[in-house]
């Protein structure tokens, strides 16, 4: 028959120390038992095991990653005006919405078989004839 254990008044959780938490990983690395058995063996859940072992490696990868990862600012400034020096660099909006202007406008053209073929309007048209050749051959 297995243990039986009466507990009376509160139940209290138990604290482990890290130096017994990792005896206890290193019993389950070692020992050739399953979790399950070394879990029962020292009176606590499989589930903890695995809590344990999700910890210490949060840990270790914590600390071998050294300081947490800073990012600077960045303006993106065309070659000429870089080289020149004589006009101010662009603002963000003012870049972006230069760049939507002067932007080719996309066809999307429905194929056999239920592909689609995307392409700038721009595109010549014998080369879009090949292209959906191709595509509908495929």
């Amino acid at each position: 028959m297995g243990r039986l254990e009466i507990l009376t008044g509160h139940e209290r959780r138990r604290v482990w120390s890290d130096a017994q938490k990792l005896e206890i990983l290193s019993d389950v690395a070692t020992s050739g038992q399953s979790i399950v058995d070394v879990a029962r063996r020292h009176d606590i859940v499989p589930q903890q095991i695995y809590s344990w072992r999700k910890q210490f490696d949060a840990r270790r990868v914590s600390t071998e990653t050294g300081p947490a990862t800073t990012f600077l600012p960045v303006r993106l400034v065309s070659l000429e005006t870089a080289e020149s020096g004589d006009a101010p660099p662009e603002e963000p909006a003012q870049a972006a919405a230069s760049r939507r202007s002067s932007k080719c406008s996309r066809i999307e053209i429905g194929c056999k078989g239920g592909r689609i073929l995307k392409v700038d309007s721009g595109i010549a048209p014998d080369v879009l004839k090949s292209l959906i050749r191709s595509v509908e051959e495929a």
